[in-house]
């Protein structure tokens, strides 16, 4: 079995700050990312029906560790 990712770990308390952060994600969404980064990608650029060029992954990817810390950072408080 692979070793989770830092997404995977901390699904449950990131989840509703990726709703607050992408407000056209849904819960179902949500469901179906189950914590894989390429998935939430895909959605929210359906979701927000913008080009790769506009939405890229390293933006994603940027929003998502900003998150991450911040989980990361209360839960060592």
């Amino acid at each position: 079995m692979p070793t989770p990712n830092r997404m995977e770990t901390h699904w449950t308390q990131i989840r509703p700050l990726l709703l607050n952060r992408w407000n056209r994600l849904t819960e179902a969404d949500l469901d179906y990312v189950d914590g894989e980064f390429d998935r939430l990608v895909e959605l929210v650029r359906q979701r927000y029906d913008e080009p790769v060029v506009t939405v890229k992954e390293a933006d994603i990817r940027q929003e998502v560790l900003q998150i991450l810390n911040q989980v990361e950072t209360d839960a060592d408080r």
